[in-house]
């Protein structure tokens, strides 16, 4: 059997790992986006930042039978801007799948990073302490869109690997060498000693506008789609990278091709992914978006 392991803000009390643009607050957490965690043992504070450090994270509870998939990425893995419930791209693949046969777990951590040095990273996450507390059946990484943030675009100084592909090796770019890490680690979680899960990489959806969140648009748009193959290369991953950037809308000539922001009547159709009367952001998609995106991953997946 395979193992399918899915790795993908708007409050005064948001910090220097948070950014606006997150949608409401997850009542329940006291923080952004919809994992798969429950209040620890502080509770909910009015520290937006706190919380999403407090929080336990755990595998679903799911039949024996049934394959372990966890989703690992970001706020767009959490399911920031959604409107919470099965709306999440993690929680709309449960749909598309058997419950009898497949177990999906939202291990989505909000402003995380690929990257060990960068300004706060998924390994530091309650969502990293359940992954690697459990045993998978299945991977598909989707980070990348935080570590993509710099200086030039207001935001932390993540990203360094700079933006000529023809420049970018995985043996000089930190973000390929700490992913090359993380799938080591992914490795030795699968469901029996000496089976590793079925790892899937996913290049990140296109950003939407220049310098929003403070990533580079040009990494997450052009060099993201390049690299991440890149890195399944180095690492040997047997699958074939899912292109999230492409099923989103994501073209090779993007700057030509896509408007300067999403608006609800922007005559480029992608958009209907990012902007609606639900919500308009130019990085996380919106209810409609989260289940396009669902769509995407599964018919990535050999399943």
């Amino acid at each position: 059997m395979k193992a399918i392991f899915l790795l993908a803000a708007t409050t005064a009390a948001a910090s220097k790992h948070s950014h606006v643009g997150y949608g409401p607050l997850n009542p329940v957490l006291g923080t952004h986006g919809f994992p798969d965690c429950v209040p620890g043992p502080k509770g909910v504070t009015s520290d937006v930042e706190a919380n999403q450090f407090h929080m336990v994270c755990s595998q679903r509870p799911a039949p024996a039978t049934a394959l372990k998939i966890a989703c690992v990425g970001d706020s767009i893995t959490a399911g920031a801007h959604s409107s919470g419930g099965m709306h999440p791209y993690p929680q709309q693949l449960q749909l598309l799948l058997d419950p009898a046969n497949y177990s999906v777990t939202n291990l989505g951590a909000c402003g995380s990073t690929m990257q060990k040095g960068a300004d706060s990273p998924y390994w530091k996450r309650p969502q990293f302490a359940a992954l690697t507390a459990s045993k998978w059946d299945v991977v598909v990484v989707m980070l990348g869109t935080n570590d993509a943030k710099d200086a030039v675009d207001n935001g932390p100084k993540n990203w360094g690997c700079g933006t000529d592909m023809s420049n970018i090796t995985v043996e000089s770019c930190q973000f390929a060498q700490d992913y090359l890490a993380f799938i080591a680690l992914l490795r030795t979680l699968g469901p029996s000693p000496g089976q590793a899960p079925v790892i899937y990489l996913a290049a990140p959806p296109p950003l939407m506008q220049h310098g929003s969140i403070g990533a580079n648009q040009t990494v997450i748009n052009s060099v993201f789609p390049q690299l991440i193959p890149m890195i399944a290369q180095a690492a040997n991953v047997s699958t074939v990278p899912i292109s999230v950037y492409a099923g989103m809308g994501g073209v090779p000539n993007w700057e030509a091709t896509f408007p300067s922001s999403c608006t609800e009547d922007s005559p480029w159709p992608a958009c209907a992914w990012w902007c609606d009367s639900q919500s308009c952001d130019q990085c996380h998609p919106n209810d409609v978006g989260y289940t396009h995106l669902a769509r995407v991953i599964r018919a990535g997946l050999d399943l």
